[in-house]
């Protein structure tokens, strides 16, 4: 190899290390270039009639419900329809479960095919749902 093939390697790997660490900001979703508060730092507020649509997945999951629910995914609609999947780990074996059906929302919180209501707060981007078996946080994602 030649002198200036050596170091027309060498310059070539130097670019690439040099610009592999260099995104530039706007290549990277606005909401994924914040700092992102901790579910403690949020302040969470009633959210009666809440119109809920949009992807949303569990960031912490409390309660009963925690003993076997590792992560949660919500799909819901305009239209009061919603899909979910639930990673769960019953007897240290992990498996995802799925549903859909209908959600409303009015003053007395989110119910989810005609059940009794929990309570539903909302901070930024976020939903708290409070049932009686646990509490669970949700941030609104994307669906790509």
């Amino acid at each position: 190899m030649s002198r200036r093939h050596v170091w027309s390697a060498r310059f070539a790997c130097g670019a690439l290390l040099l610009l592999g660490g260099c995104i530039a900001s706007n290549v990277v979703a606005r909401n994924e270039r914040m700092v992102v508060a901790t579910v403690a730092e949020l302040q969470f507020a009633p959210a009666p009639s809440l119109p809920l649509a949009g992807l949303y997945e569990s960031l912490e999951i409390t309660g009963d419900a925690a003993i076997a629910l590792r992560k949660v995914y919500y799909l819901f609609l305009a239209d009061g329809a919603y899909a979910a999947a639930w990673l769960t780990e019953p007897d240290g074996k992990p498996g995802f479960q799925t549903g859909n059906g209908t959600w409303t929302t009015s003053a007395a919180g989110l119910s989810l095919d005609g059940a009794e209501p929990v309570l539903l707060e909302q901070a930024e981007d976020h939903l708290r749902i409070t049932a009686p078996n646990g509490v669970l946080v949700l941030r609104r994602g994307t669906v790509q």
